[in-house]
């Protein structure tokens, strides 16, 4: 108790001084970022033990600056070692409870120091697949072109679309923070240019969808882009949000006796083949009962989906399979209950590079048990969500 009360009330003299940064012998911390992740770790007793993993000291000067009112934290732990491009300490390397890991199984630096060859290899390979996305979109969402202009389409895909800019912008910055960890920039850095990417990605989407004529640049779908790429960010700044996991589940209609989306171009547009989820880590949130009984690996979904989308003035759209909505779109609306899992958690630990690839299941939904309460329907019951067994 008494260690908590002086981490508490160093950060309360951090947060008053001019200074956010300390720097000792090549070795900078951000102080806030530092204290408002460990206060939201439970193990107090492992990661905040101030006497034992830091020596603290207060200076006045070095090497002739004026650093008053500066809390010098020096490492003394193992974990901790000083050198020329000092690395976030493992214990802090984390999402929610459980571990985070990078490409290379190295830990994320504190300062950017750009490795060249890593560069060149992530930036081929996002190079190749933003080279092969936008073929794709070009050769059917954007094949017919006119002048740029607006579109407003909050109905268009009864909001499955509006959950989907939102996973996107999430799921972009996301991949973008990995290739600029690996590349060598900081963990707070990577995480703050990668949501910068991630909403710029999809941000060109929605201007070409501007020059499109079956299209336009929808509004709405610009704001779930920037919610999705603020929320990602946010994760970092407020460790919280980490037990909020989007995620995104491919379902093929007809393993359901619905149909696909009328009309649609391509996978992209088919938002009757899209479930989209929000993970939610039960035991790291709530804790107590909770956490002592509920396995690590189990989590909490709910998800959104309209099967059958159409539009109702396509003479394909079906009345009779459709429900009737909107005079832009019918469809079967589905909230979806099931349980999840942590993959993470649940597959061994390997090599590094397994490790990692495991990781990116986080933006994946499993099948699963699950409640499927339909908008004007039945509840439905399913072992393995969405295969009717």
């Amino acid at each position: 108790m008494k260690n908590t009360y002086l981490i508490i009330l160093s950060s309360v003299f951090i947060l008053l001084t001019q200074n956010n940064y300390c720097q000792l012998d090549n070795f900078t911390i951000n102080k806030i970022s530092y204290f408002s992740s460990i206060l939201n770790k439970e193990n107090a007793n492992n990661l905040i033990n101030a006497e034992s993993f830091f020596d603290k000291s207060m200076k006045t000067t070095l090497d002739g600056q004026n650093t008053t009112n500066c809390l010098y934290l020096t490492p003394t732990s193992e974990e901790y070692k000083l050198t020329d491009y000092p690395t976030v300490p493992e214990s802090l390397f984390i999402y929610g409870n459980q571990p985070r890991y990078t490409m290379t199984g190295n830990l994320p630096y504190l300062n950017s120091h750009a490795k060249p060859v890593n560069i060149a290899i992530v930036g081929g390979i996002y190079a190749a697949i933003f080279y092969a996305q936008h073929s794709v979109q070009q050769s059917d969402v954007w094949k017919e072109t006119g002048p740029f202009h607006f579109y407003e389409d909050i109905q268009y895909a009864l909001w499955v679309d509006k959950f989907g800019h939102f996973y996107g912008g999430y799921s972009t910055s996301y991949v973008f923070t990995e290739g600029l960890i690996t590349s060598g920039l900081s963990w707070e850095m990577s995480n703050i240019i990668g949501s910068v990417l991630g909403l710029g990605y999809m941000s060109y989407i929605e201007v070409l969808d501007g020059y499109s004529k079956g299209f336009g640049f929808s509004p709405s779908d610009f704001y779930a882009d920037v919610l999705g790429s603020g929320f990602f960010l946010a994760q970092y700044y407020f460790p919280v949000l980490q037990n909020f996991n989007p995620k995104f589940m491919y379902v093929n209609p007809e393993w359901v006796d619905e149909k696909h989306r009328v009309p649609h171009e391509s996978f992209i547009d088919d938002y009757s083949t899209q479930t989209f989820w929000m993970t939610i880590n039960i035991q790291n949130l709530f804790g107590g009962v909770v956490k002592e009984y509920v396995p690590d690996w189990l989590e909490l979904a709910i998800g959104y989906t309209a099967y059958s989308l159409c539009d109702p003035y396509n003479p394909e759209c079906d009345p009779n399979i459709s429900q009737k909505v909107s005079d832009a779109a019918w469809g079967n609306r589905k909230i979806i209950i099931s349980i999840d899992y942590n993959i993470v958690k649940l597959l061994p630990d390997g090599h590094p590079f397994w490790n990692w690839f495991k990781q990116n299941f986080k933006l994946f939904k499993l099948p699963s048990p699950a409640i499927e309460i339909g908008i004007n329907g039945r509840p439905k019951y399913y072992l393995v969500y969405p295969f009717k067994l």
